[in-house]
């Protein structure tokens, strides 16, 4: 079985060599998922040549406290573009799982994957999801006192991550 492996809260270039590189040098096949700020991180380019295993995908804007909430069908259509522009996947999952209607026509209107939380049921015509599932693995790459970090997690354990044949991203499987 294939296991889908995330961080969220991607701002910087040193977090992928202080964390996530190790786990690859360890681990040929290891491929994830990053969930970035882009407007803190900036444009990916050059980072997706780089990094092949890694994928770059959207995390809000700013990242601030239900930013997604505040935001028009055309401010959530501006900043997802702008993010695709940057070299980002057509990923996006909102900062704190706040999401709302605006957000979702967006992503309908750009042909991007929402991932939301699994407590949120979201079936709506023509919105690509992803919600995780049984072998999902996931953490965060910047310290937070209200979450887990990458080097605290069992999942990220290179035994934990040796158990499985082989990895996926959401974009392999979203629905």
């Amino acid at each position: 079985m294939k296991a889908i492996v995330d961080v969220d809260d991607l701002i910087h270039e040193d977090q992928i060599t202080e964390y996530l590189k190790p786990l690859h040098a360890k681990l040929t096949d290891f491929k994830m998922t990053v969930y970035a700020v882009p407007n803190r991180l900036g444009p990916v380019h050059k980072l997706r040549l780089k990094y092949p295993w890694l994928t770059f995908a959207i995390h809000g804007w700013e990242h601030t406290f239900a930013e997604c909430l505040a935001w028009t069908e055309s401010e959530a259509t501006y900043h997802i573009s702008n993010a695709l522009e940057m070299g980002y996947a057509p990923l996006f999952k909102p900062p704190n799982w706040l999401f709302d209607k605006e957000l979702v026509k967006a992503c309908i209107a750009l042909n991007v994957v929402l991932h939301h939380h699994q407590r949120d049921t979201v079936q709506i015509e023509g919105l690509k999801t992803y919600v995780g599932g049984p072998n999902y693995i996931h953490s965060h790459i910047m310290r937070n006192p209200s979450t887990d970090f990458i080097t605290e997690c069992p999942g990220f354990e290179i035994a934990n991550l040796k158990r499985y044949k082989g990895f996926m991203t959401p974009m392999e499987i979203s629905e």
